[in-house]
C-alpha cells in the first residue's frame, strides 16, 4: 500500500537521527548496563519529531525512552552497530559489518523489517509484566475505532486512561510506525495526574489499515509469534514484489554469526576468588559453565543460568535440563553473544544456594584456538557446602 510510504520515510529519518547522534557525539555507554546514558537520552529525544517524550530534565534512563531503546535493541541485534571498548573513552558504539547492507534497502523494506522485529523480538523482550498490551490484547484500545478518532481507554471513561499514569512502551511504538498519533499536553497545560503528558491518542489511516490486516489473524497467530510467521503478514502492507522482499529481509535478519575467529579471555570472580579462562569463541556457554566449575572445584549436580545484558537486551541462558526455558546454554556459541572487551554478565549456579559469579570479558584476541584452559588462579575457591555466602 502506498499509504505506508510516508510512514516509512519518516521512520527512516528518525532512525538516521539516532545513528548520526551516536556517531557524531561518540556516545559513551554505561559500564554496568551497556545502555546510553541519561544525558544523551534526553538530548537525543529532543531531536525526534514523531515521538518526543515531554520530560523536563535528564533524570530518566533508556528504559523510559522507548524509541531510543528500540532503535538501540534493533541496531545491536541486527549488527548495524556494535559495542566496542576504546582506550580512554570507555564503551561506545561504532558501525557494524551490516550497516551498509541495511542502508542499501529501501525505506519500505526497512519499515517492514523493523515493524516485524518490534512485534516479535522486542515485544517479547518487554515482557508481560511491563505491558498491558501484549499479543492479541494489543488491539483492545483500537478495536472498533475509526480513522482519526480519539481512542478511549480500556475502561471506557470510568477510570482515567492508563497511558496518563503509566509508561506504556507500545503506545510509543505504535506512534513511531505512524499507527497512532499522540496529542501531547501543551507546555502551559497543567495536569499533575498525567505524569507522561499524553492528552489523547488517535488512530491514523495507516493504523486503521494495519489493524484491519492483523485482525484477520486468529488467536494462535498471536501466541506463536516468530519472525518467519509475522514477516509474511506484515509484508502485505506494500504492493511491491513481496515474495522477493520476504526472502531478502529474512536473509538479512537470520544471518549466521561467524565463530572460530577469536579467542576470549574471561575473568571469573566470586568473593576473593578470581579465575581466568581462555577459550575460543566457537565454544558454547555450557562449555564455559563446565570450565568455571572445574576452576573452583564444585560438583556439577545443580542447575544454572547465565544472565546477559540489561533491560530489553537481557537474556537468560539456562542449563539444558531447564527444558521449558526459551534460551539454552548448550545452543548458543560465545561468538553469538557479540562479546566486547569490558562486557560483564552474571552466572548463577545452584538455584538453592545461589552461587553468584561475576564474569568480565578482559580480552578478545584476533586469533583462533581449539583449546580452552584455566589460565590463571588467584585466591582460595569457596567451599561449596558448609559455607554461608
Amino acid at each position: 500500500m502506498k499509504l505506508f510510504q510516508k510512514a516509512a520515510e519518516k521512520l527512516e529519518k528518525e532512525y538516521q537521527l539516532f545513528l548520526d547522534y551516536l556517531e557524531l557525539n561518540e556516545v559513551q555507554l554505561s559500564k554496568r548496563t551497556g545502555h546510553i546514558g541519561k544525558k544523551d537520552c534526553f538530548a537525543l529525544n529532543g531531536l525526534f519529531d514523531i515521538v518526543q517524550e515531554k520530560y523536563l530534565t535528564y533524570g530518566r534512563t533508556q528504559d523510559y525512552y522507548t524509541v531510543i531503546d528500540f532503535f538501540y535493541f534493533f541496531s545491536i541485534r541486527a549488527g548495524i552497530l556494535k559495542i566496542v571498548s576504546k582506550k580512554g573513552k570507555g564503551m561506545t558504539v561504532q558501525k557494524g559489518q551490516r550497516y551498509s547492507i541495511f542502508f542499501h534497502m529501501s525505506a519500505m523494506e526497512r519499515y517492514i523489517l523493523m515493524m516485524t522485529i518490534w512485534l516479535v523480538e522486542y515485544q517479547q523482550a518487554l515482557g508481560d509484566l511491563r505491558s498491558p498490551f501484549m499479543r492479541d490484547g494489543i488491539f483492545e484500545v483500537i478495536r472498533g475505532a475509526r480513522e482519526e478518532e480519539a481512542l478511549q481507554g480500556p475502561f471506557r471513561g470510568k477510570i482515567a486512561s492508563p497511558w496518563r499514569s503509566y509508561y506504556i512502551p507500545e503506545i510509543r511504538l505504535f506512534a513511531l510506525f505512524q499507527l497512532l498519533r499522540i496529542q501531547w499536553l501543551e507546555d502551559k497545560e497543567e495536569n499533575k495526574d498525567n505524569k507522561f503528558r499524553i492528552k489523547t491518542l488517535y488512530l491514523t489511516e495507516e493504523g486503521y489499515a494495519w489493524k484491519d490486516l492483523l485482525e484477520k489473524q486468529d488467536r494462535i497467530f498471536w501466541y506463536n509469534l516468530d519472525v518467519s510467521t509475522v514477516l509474511p503478514i506484515i509484508r502485505n502492507v506494500v504492493e511491491e514484489d513481496t515474495v522477493n522482499m520476504e526472502e531478502k529481509l529474512m536473509g538479512f535478519w537470520a544471518y549466521p554469526v561467524e565463530a572460530g575467529l577469536h579467542t576470549i579471555e574471561f575473568k571469573i570472580t566470586i568473593g576473593s576468588c578470581i579465575r581466568k579462562i581462555t577459550i575460543g569463541d566457537q565454544f558454547t556457554l555450557e562449555e564455559l559453565h563446565y570450565l568455571i566449575q572445574k576452576s573452583v572445584g564444585f560438583d556439577m549436580d545443580h542447575l544454572y543460568y547465565f544472565q546477559i545484558g540489561s533491560g530489553t537486551s537481557q537474556r537468560r541462558y539456562y542449563a539444558p535440563e531447564c527444558e521449558d526455558e526459551i534460551w539454552q546454554a548448550d545452543t548458543v556459541l560465545l561468538a553469538e553473544l557479540l562479546p566486547y572487551e569490558g562486557m560483564q554478565f552474571g552466572y548463577l549456579f545452584d538455584f538453592g544456594d545461589k552461587w553468584n559469579f561475576q564474569i568480565t570479558v578482559e580480552r578478545i584476541l584476533n586469533e583462533h584456538t581449539q583449546e580452552c584452559e584455566i589460565s590463571e588462579v588467584k585466591g582460595e575457591a569457596p567451599k561449596q557446602y558448609g559455607c554461608d555466602w
